[in-house]
């Protein structure tokens, strides 16, 4: 839980940040694809919100926004840079993301595992 929170808020604040300082970050393209962060973590806390009534439901559900946020992610690296220019700061931005999201992947990963053989000691 206490994971997600943290995700789920650097990636908000990463967002908001990025997309106030567009400029000051020198670099061409659309100030708004930095709110794609923001929609993530807000996924993940609505999530995690939605665990405390149907456990399973919140947890396949962060699964899919943190799977979506690496497939996102890795795509939005391919656009803006096609993996060469290292150097733009909203690379970094995103891979910032790119990190997080796998962060979060591998926590709710190991939470549903934890879930399925608790299922499967009950039945």
């Amino acid at each position: 839980m206490i994971p997600t929170v943290i995700n789920s808020l650097i990636l908000i604040i990463l967002g908001i940040v990025s997309f106030i300082n567009w400029e000051l970050m020198n670099t061409t393209g659309q100030a708004t694809s930095m709110l794609m962060l923001v929609f993530f973590g807000g996924a993940f806390l609505i999530c995690l919100a939605f665990r405390s009534q149907h456990f399973t439901h919140g947890l396949y559900g962060g699964l899919i926004f943190a799977l979506l946020g690496i497939i996102s992610a890795v795509i939005r690296i391919h656009q803006f840079g096609h993996f060469t220019n290292l150097r733009d700061p909203k690379l970094h931005v995103i891979f910032g993301m790119l990190i997080i999201c796998i962060i979060q992947t591998n926590h709710i990963w190991k939470q549903v595992q934890k879930e399925r053989l608790k299922d499967m000691m009950q039945s």
